[in-house]
């Protein structure tokens, strides 16, 4: 198993920061009790934000025992809205303190309701990051990661990606050209 170092998490943080540019900070989130931390770098741009946790590469995300995964998550969406970040860092500590694992296809359920309460897409799909070539594994220089895009979803589009982790409703979006980036969009299906 690789494990990272301090320095893998600020090389994650300088990759971001010269792949999407814009005015970029890390932020320390803590969970209710203040007993956990979550990193999150955050880039604002004219076009909206992007944020990235920074150190869940801690925590393996493995599903057979050969093959050690460490992943960071990303989050993108049109427009400026500083919730995107706690959105973020609640997936982080679900990851971080109940050992929920993410991959590609993967549903999480209510996390974006929870910060933003009006949204017609409460739950987040992870899949590839498809905005940015050479994204879907970043070598460090002491660990290779396999970053993930967590996309809010709707009921419905939550219900086909379970059916075939995500290849589906990816599959509409391809032929609908649907921007997923729009927190604000009408469910595609």
């Amino acid at each position: 198993m690789q494990i990272p170092t301090p320095n893998a998490h600020k090389e994650w943080a300088k990759h971001m920061r010269a792949l999407v540019g814009g005015h970029c900070k890390v932020t320390t989130y803590h969970d209710e009790t203040e007993s956990h931390q979550a990193y999150i770098f955050e880039s604002e741009t004219p076009e909206g934000i992007v944020a990235a946790t920074v150190g869940l590469m801690e925590f393996d995300q493995r599903t057979h025992q050969n093959f050690s995964v460490n992943t960071e998550i990303i989050m993108d969406k049109r427009g400026f809205d500083p919730r995107v970040s706690s959105v973020l860092s609640a997936i982080a500590f679900y990851v971080m303190k109940n050992g929920w694992k993410v991959a590609p296809g993967v549903v999480f359920e209510s996390i974006v309701q929870m910060y933003f309460p009006e949204t017609k897409l409460p739950h987040i799909l992870f899949t590839s990051p498809y905005q940015w070539k050479g994204m879907s594994k970043v070598q460090l220089s002491d660990i290779t990661i396999y970053p993930l895009l967590a996309i809010p979803v709707s009921e419905a589009e939550s219900n086909l990606a379970m059916l075939n982790k995500g290849m589906a409703l990816e599959n509409v979006w391809a032929e609908e050209s649907v921007d997923v980036l729009d927190w604000n969009r009408i469910s595609s299906v």
